[in-house]
């Protein structure tokens, strides 16, 4: 942890106490393309039951922190049960605890254990294609890329899951696993996506996004089917 993190954790250790059962980071902090400068931090902050009602302070005290998930553990469970795929895969693989219980564990172990989540996740796809398409339409540049890139990795992961039976969030893993869905040219758009995120580059025209769309229906598409 940075300074700023140390901050941030100590201010919640102290002000939720026993309630806290889990602070957990995710995104560039952890992607190696993290910028001090610029990047805000991505975080969860799970309880055990109670919900304290400080949220509003945290954002006022630490203007950098981005709090994804304000919750408890039933709420991780419900939005995954409901379809939630990025909380998932995010907890199993692509994340790092600043702070963590007994109970977080067994959160944890829980959610590797959940019945029928291929079903649900599609269910989730398909109940959130047009919100997603009208967010991204109004995205620019890199904020644009922020948003279309992570939404094309999950239809990939989750294809992934369905036809392998496993979990892998590298997106060249899953486009090596999924060529045969995708042309050359989806195929070589969607690395260059992952490499302008990586760069924070925010070269992302008007066709740019219409291709994302063209490829995020094509991919919703196929997981419909499957």
């Amino acid at each position: 942890m940075d300074k700023y993190l140390r901050k941030f954790v100590n201010y919640c250790k102290r002000e939720f106490k026993d309630e806290l059962i889990a602070i957990v980071i995710y995104g560039s902090y952890i992607e190696n393309y993290f910028k001090k400068e610029k990047s805000d931090y991505d975080v969860f902050i799970i309880f055990k039951d109670r919900i304290p009602r400080k949220r509003k302070n945290i954002n006022k005290r630490f203007r950098r922190i981005s709090l994804q998930y304000f919750c408890n553990i039933d709420d991780i469970k419900r939005y995954i049960l409901e379809g939630h795929w990025a909380i998932y895969i995010t907890l199993l693989k692509r994340s790092k605890t600043l702070f963590k219980t007994k109970e977080y564990n067994k959160l944890i172990q829980h959610i590797r254990n959940m019945p029928h989540l291929k079903n649900n996740n599609i269910l989730g796809i398909e109940r959130k294609r047009r919100y997603i398409r009208n967010v991204l339409i109004k995205k620019k540049g890199y904020d644009a890329i922020k948003w279309a890139l992570p939404e094309l990795r999950k239809r990939l992961q989750l294809l992934t899951y369905i036809k392998k039976n496993s979990i892998i969030w590298d997106i060249n893993k899953n486009l090596e696993l999924n060529k045969q869905i995708l042309t050359i040219k989806e195929n070589y758009f969607i690395r260059e996506l992952q490499k302008k995120e990586s760069t924070r580059s925010d070269k992302f025209s008007k066709s740019d996004k219409k291709y994302s769309l063209h490829i995020l229906d094509k991919l919703d598409n196929i997981l419909l089917e499957s």
